[in-house]
């Protein structure tokens, strides 16, 4: 079972599984023996900004403003 995003690439990269991943998966990452292709019918993929609440502090309320400042980024 993979737990992070590079365990999901070496569990694909040798042939255990597929693995659907966002647009940006394939724009920042180019591993050797993995394939990154379109699926024009899938829905949208939505992110949002999340932390433990427990590590709240100015510094994270003022990234999440800026996110929110600069608003959906369109592709």
């Amino acid at each position: 079972m993979a737990r992070t995003f590079h365990e999901i690439l070496t569990q694909v990269a040798s042939g255990r599984c597929v693995h659907p991943l966002g647009e940006i998966a394939a724009r920042y990452n180019n591993p050797p023996g993995i394939v990154f292709l379109p699926m024009p019918d899938a829905p949208p993929l939505h992110f949002a900004l999340t932390w433990r609440s427990t590590t709240d502090n100015p510094a994270l309320h003022a990234l999440a403003r800026t996110a929110a400042d600069l608003g959906p980024i369109t592709l």
